[in-house]
């Protein structure tokens, strides 16, 4: 396969690398810090949990609904923030994020598990709308789908590198030599992002909720809770349900991360180019498939190629992200991001509970066969997604295009 050039003979990810500014740059390190994290962390975790402490579906319905928590609150802990400049409270959340999963080497009980889950989880909810605010920020130009797909590929590589390693030193240095290189990584990545310029939006308020983001909320609420039943029970079901082995679900994962990887710029163009109603649409439609299988293939090997396609359409996440940009002024931007952090846990705290229990009585096929109708839901919902007409009603707000 040929290595795509351009100006020159430059590779065309080294070009797009030389376009990048300092704090881009600050914060592209930072991301893929929180790749290495999460590369290792959801790699390993489903695994740990069934061979440490042997969980059940309830149990671990519980302990995620309490690890999502947080992001209940995150609009007013960011509210709180306020007067803080977004990479320094970025890099604080990651530090902390480091230290609560490298705790997990003391994790014995379901009760420790569920303490530094919280922990942790308190620094991502922080960094999650700090992150979007410093990529729409520090990011030149209004095509910004194209800048949030580089950096969905730059979190893609840290997680490959992540895979890697636990492919590589897993019969080594077990669980807990894992979690303490992702432990150190997203620390290291939150002093990285300590250095980036820290400027603040002239105006900028602490608290937004308005009816005018109502579809925003609205489809944030509604991935939240379907996102959430996935990620939860997902890999899960592959353990629990139909024996996948803790190898098998590391390379499941790095094939997945490499499709990532190679597809996120170009989906970040396509964002830019189709428009953000189109892009949620394919990806809703793409979602219901996913969910339908999972409820009714047992074939392993197609559920895999599912897996995939479910992480293949991070697209939606981009689109919703510019849809806000193109329609918030930039002094509501960062507290309209972090509400919609707290929209997207209101659902997905009660999802991983009621899900485990509806395993428990049911059967985890009805699990994913409402996952499936929430992402009909949203297809309709994004139907009123519409930011150029939006423009046209509000010529004042500045983050609209004008």
């Amino acid at each position: 396969m040929r290595l795509r050039r351009e100006h020159g003979g430059v590779p065309r990810p080294i070009e797009t690398i030389r376009h990048w500014n300092r704090d881009f740059t600050l914060l592209a390190i930072a991301v893929f810090a929180v790749g290495v994290f999460f590369g290792v962390q959801l790699t390993m975790y489903n695994n740990f949990i069934v061979d440490r402490l042997a969980i059940e579906p309830e149990d671990l319905g519980v302990v995620e609904a309490l690890r999502e928590a947080p992001g209940l609150l995150n609009a007013l802990i960011i509210a709180g923030l306020a007067g803080i400049a977004a990479p320094l409270s970025a890099g604080l959340s990651l530090i902390l994020m480091g230290a609560g999963l490298m705790a997990y080497t003391a994790v014995h009980t379901v009760f420790a598990l569920a303490l530094w889950s919280v922990v942790w989880s308190i620094g991502f909810h922080c960094w999650v709308p700090l992150e979007q605010t410093m990529a729409l920020q520090f990011s030149q130009g209004e095509e910004k789908g194209r800048w949030l797909g580089q950096l969905r590929a730059v979190s893609s590589v840290g997680w490959l590198l992540a895979i890697l390693v636990c492919l590589t030193t897993y019969r080594y240095i077990g669980y807990n030599g894992l979690y303490v290189i992702a432990g150190l990584a997203a620390m290291g990545g939150g002093v990285a992002v300590l250095f980036a310029s820290r400027k603040r939006t002239p105006g900028e308020r602490s608290f937004v909720f308005r009816r005018r983001y109502s579809i925003y909320y609205a489809l944030q609420f509604l991935q939240g809770c379907r996102k959430q039943m996935f990620i939860t029970f997902a890999i899960f079901a592959l353990v629990k349900v139909h024996g996948m082995p803790v190898t098998t679900t590391m390379v499941l994962v790095l094939i997945n991360q490499i499709l990532v990887t190679l597809s996120g710029p170009t989906v970040g163009r396509w964002v830019d180019r189709f428009g953000e109603r189109w892009m949620l649409s394919a990806s809703y439609l793409g979602l219901i498939v996913v969910f339908v299988g999972y409820a009714t293939v047992t074939h392993r090997p197609t559920l895999y190629v599912l897996y995939c396609i479910d992480n293949m359409i991070f697209f939606g996440g981009i689109a919703l992200t510019t849809y806000i940009y193109k329609v918030a002024p930039a002094e509501d931007l960062k507290p309209t991001l972090s509400m919609g952090v707290t929209m997207n846990h209101a659902s997905s705290v009660a999802a991983p509970l009621i899900g485990g229990f509806v395993w428990y009585f049911f059967g985890y096929e009805v699990i994913f066969f409402a996952g499936a109708v929430l992402a009909f839901i949203s297809l309709i919902v994004s139907q009123w997604v519409r930011p150029e007409q939006f423009a046209l009603e509000n010529p004042q707000v500045d983050g609209a295009p004008g």
